[in-house]
């Protein structure tokens, strides 16, 4: 009988030791992977090109924002896609807007014009 619990006492053990060496394993490999890597499956396309402005535009806070978002995703605590808006919103709140390409575009006859020329052909009139 004793045995038979030693036996199962020590399964139990190496159990115990491989579960902790496949987790110091995890760990080894999450350190390994830029945070980069850990948020890029977390955006959309959109936001993947909104972070990627940001960085252009202020790249020290970027890569704060990439390193608390790997954290977030690392924790759990963050499990939607991001999309360019939310992008948007988190430098926006930190008070580092990002500056956006616009255009304004009108459409007369099947023909799409820039608000610029059509401001051009009207002096031309």
């Amino acid at each position: 009988m004793e045995d038979k619990d030693l036996e199962l006492l020590i399964k139990r053990k190496m159990l115990e030791l491989q579960k902790r060496a496949l987790l110091e394993e995890r760990k080894k490999e999450e350190v390994k992977r830029s945070p980069w890597d850990i948020v890029k499956p977390y955006l959309t396309k959109s936001g993947e090109e909104m972070l990627s402005r940001a960085k252009s535009q202020y790249p020290r806070v970027a890569e704060y924002v990439v390193r608390e978002l790997a954290k977030l995703v690392l924790t759990g605590r963050l499990r939607e896609k991001l999309d360019a808006e939310d992008i948007y919103a988190i430098f926006y709140n930190l008070g580092f807007p990002i500056r956006v390409e616009t255009r304004i575009v009108v459409k007369r006859k099947g023909k799409v014009k820039s608000i610029s020329e059509l401001l051009r052909e009207g002096e031309e009139d």
